[in-house]
């Protein structure tokens, strides 16, 4: 049975290195035994998917929305930082 439990995690093992895996490389057993572990609990597969998706759309709405006139500063506040670098 020892076996099994190494080389089985548990749900909440899993769901944690699915977490990870997002952010950080996981070790070789680590990674296998997430792996394995999705190839049969459909559960920590949806996990996964669902992970997967609110990423995408988090990523969507704070990266997407940003447009190039956001990310230009206007002349009036240029000129206005002009004035005061000269100023010092």
């Amino acid at each position: 049975m020892e076996f099994i439990n190494n080389l089985l995690h548990n749900c909440e093992e899993t769901s944690l290195n699915i977490v990870k895996s997002k952010e950080t490389s996981l070790s070789v057993p680590a990674w296998l035994k997430m792996k394995f572990h999705i190839a049969f609990c459909k559960c920590c597969r949806n996990f996964g998917k669902q992970n997967k998706a609110m990423d995408k759309a988090l990523q969507n709405q704070f990266h997407g929305n940003i447009s190039m006139k956001e990310t230009k500063a206007s002349d009036e506040l240029k000129n206005r930082i002009k004035e005061n670098l000269q100023k010092m």
